[in-house]
């Protein structure tokens, strides 16, 4: 069968080798897998993920010509590799960082085929190997200050052209009519299918790995200003037809045939630096130390069974581990009665104000709203605990919207983070937004409560999650929101009594 598809008899134990592992790697990291899955199912943006792994093995075969000849030997680099991916996973399955697990258990994969293949062959193949990073859906961190940029982009042109334009947050208005910026037009679809398709046409196409390089960042940086031209494109069409074209579904054809016609001229430029030679010998410029010398294969080769059995126990090992330090994770699943039910001697509890709006996010195991009022201002309080962060929410979550893009009343006007000095040696951050309905607006304070600690830094608070899951401490882990109605556009007033009582309730 190996005569079949062209390869030699050196190649049996390895070819074996990467399939075992394939197996053990999906077998011992299957929830991560499915998640990945998952995600891939239900999202256009990343659907491309089920052709991740094809392509690579496309690429791979069809220059096995030039794989044909070398040796695989078994490569102690790629046990290391794996060790450090499987403790990558390890810590983010600890705080719940998804998309760190998720990039873990490919490196996993990606250092059992260094393992077994070892790093003269895996240098050779470096590129279709690195490739499957791209399975993992990644990217929803940038969505927000991709929206930013793109109403930015979009206002500063219809502003240089002369027209008048008024921007509020995510939402501006033209004398037609009101547009927004939701997710869909942060571009993140744009530039993943831009990333993916330009990182396959790099490597088929130049043989130089400065000019695949160029050529890939140059898939990651067109897409995004192209994305701003496109959503001004559909403003002007929109404008000029009296909001009959590109007001609804349709913009996002424009907006599909448009992105083609921008991979294509990507293309069409990028062929004009064209190797003949791309592929032909290219990869064997590229190695990495570490491999025992090639004329030792057939040694190698006696004792790949217990190499294989050892790259087995090296993938395994890290789910059990995650089990053992469960009981380290155990997180108290109530809100403390200190911030339930709050005693302060300037603030005493009010009925619930009509003003239309709480917080709410999914997941939640245990919350508490407290409304208080010190005469003056009423303001209202929410703590909610995720638990154990298994039930499908997240204390630091980029999905904990405090209002939901599209919302048939609500809209977020301004988000940002401002300074919060807790005492006189204790400073930090918290996040700021102002929430607007047509009847009122609210200023909006959020942060993290870790144990005794706060801030707005969602990197810090899965650190600071870490050491104290890792330390057993049981303590609470709260996400913080307070808010109050700002009747008279005073925010400076009704920023100062929101801090007053963030200081009075969580330092």
């Amino acid at each position: 069968m190996l005569k079949a598809l062209g390869l030699s008899e050196h190649w049996r134990k390895p070819l074996l080798g990467v399939v075992l592992v394939t197996l053990v790697s999906v077998a011992a990291f299957f929830e991560t897998w499915s998640e990945i899955v998952a995600i891939w199912s239900r999202s256009d943006t990343f659907t491309h993920g089920f052709l991740v792994a094809p392509v690579s093995l496309w690429l791979i075969w069809s220059r096995r010509e030039l794989y044909r000849d070398l040796r695989p030997v078994f490569s102690p680099l790629g046990l290391l590799f794996i060790i450090v991916s499987g403790f990558g996973w390890l810590i983010a399955d600890l705080v719940h960082v998804a998309v760190i697990q998720q990039w873990a258990v490919v490196g996993v994969l990606v250092g059992g085929f260094w393992a077994v293949l070892g790093s003269h062959t895996v240098a050779q193949m470096l590129f279709p190997i690195v490739f499957l990073f791209l399975m993992v859906p990644f990217g929803e961190a940038f969505i927000p200050p991709l929206m930013e940029y793109t109403a930015t982009f979009v206002v500063t042109l219809i502003r240089l052209t002369g027209m008048s334009v008024y921007r509020e947050g995510l939402f501006f208005t033209l004398t037609s009519g009101n547009w927004s910026v939701v997710e869909g037009c942060s571009g993140l679809r744009y530039l993943i299918s831009s990333l993916t398709l330009g990182s396959v046409y790099a490597y088929l196409n130049y043989s130089s790995y400065n000019k695949r390089t160029i050529f890939i960042t140059l898939s990651f940086l067109v897409p995004i200003l192209a994305n701003g031209l496109r959503a001004y494109l559909i403003v002007m069409i929109g404008h000029f037809s009296n909001m009959k074209l590109a007001a609804g579904v349709d913009h996002i054809v424009y907006g599909w045939v448009f992105f083609g016609i921008v991979m294509f001229a990507l293309f069409y430029f990028g062929s004009f630096w064209h190797d003949s030679d791309a592929g032909v010998g290219a990869a064997s410029t590229l190695d990495l130390a570490g491999d025992s010398n090639l004329a030792d294969a057939a040694t190698i080769y006696k004792h790949y069974w217990p190499a294989l059995t050892v790259t087995a126990l090296c993938v395994f090992i890290w789910p059990f581990a995650s089990q053992g330090l469960s009981a380290l994770q155990a997180a108290h699943v109530e809100v403390p009665e200190r911030f339930s039910s709050p005693s302060l001697p300037d603030w005493q509890p009010v009925a619930v104000p009509d003003w239309g709006w709480e917080p709410n996010f999914k997941g939640v195991v245990a919350d508490a709203k407290v409304y208080l009022s010190d005469g003056q201002t009423i303001v209202g309080m929410y703590f909610a605990n995720f638990g154990d962060e298994t039930q499908g929410g997240e204390l630091v979550n980029s999905q904990n919207y405090l209002v939901p893009q599209k919302h048939p009343i609500w809209r977020m006007l301004h988000d940002d983070v401002i300074a919060m000095q807790w005492a006189a040696d204790k400073s930090g951050d918290i996040e700021e937004a102002v929430l607007n309905s047509t009847h009122r607006s609210l200023l909006v304070e959020r942060w993290y409560r870790v144990g005794n600690k706060n801030t707005a830094n969602a990197y810090l608070a899965k650190w600071w999650q870490l050491l104290k899951r890792l330390s057993g401490d049981a303590s609470a882990e709260l996400l913080v929101v307070m808010y109050t109605e700002t009747p008279d556009g005073d925010y400076d007033l009704a920023r100062q009594k929101l801090k007053q009582l963030a200081i009075a309730c969580c330092d």
